[in-house]
């Protein structure tokens, strides 16, 4: 989840519109991944691109199920801390295909990312019971890159 305080508040918010609020900084604080997807808006003829920090992976599978002929997902890195990434520090990385591994209520239980390096980080805790997976899904695949990354996140 990403947090932030008042003192942050942008004072000149009115470009924005009413039902949006700029903020010069957040904060982060979790050891589980968050995302960094650059999007893409389609205005006729004109388009134009930001960035979306979605805070963890639900939020993304949201943001990746709105594309349409108007709103795409041009790429997406993930942030791993160090207890994910083997690292003394957090990695952004590109993403190149992500897993999910959902419950019987729904719930995310463990997500499994490739990034463009070739590590695979898993999100699963020592402690998961396989039992209690029941639905694996691919949410992502980066589709510049070739098709057998998907296979290959799959044997990781």
């Amino acid at each position: 989840m990403f947090i932030t305080h008042e003192a942050y508040l942008d004072s000149e918010p009115d470009s924005l519109g009413s039902d949006r609020t700029a903020w010069r900084m957040v904060e982060f604080e979790s050891v589980n991944p968050c995302y960094y997807v650059t999007v893409r808006f389609y205005e006729g003829s004109k388009h134009r691109t930001k960035k979306m920090m979605p805070a963890d992976v639900s939020m993304l599978s949201d943001v990746l199920a709105t594309q349409d002929s108007k709103f795409s997902v041009e790429e997406v890195q993930v942030v791993t801390s160090p207890r994910l990434n083997g690292s003394d520090s957090e990695r952004m990385e590109k993403l190149i295909c992500l897993f999910v591994g959902y419950d019987q209520n729904g719930e995310c239980v463990f997500s499994l990312h490739k990034v463009a390096s070739g590590a695979v980080y898993s999100s699963a805790a020592d402690i998961l019971d396989a039992r209690s997976v029941i639905d694996i899904r691919m949410i992502y695949e980066d589709m510049q890159i070739a098709h057998p990354s998907a296979q290959e996140c799959a044997e990781h």
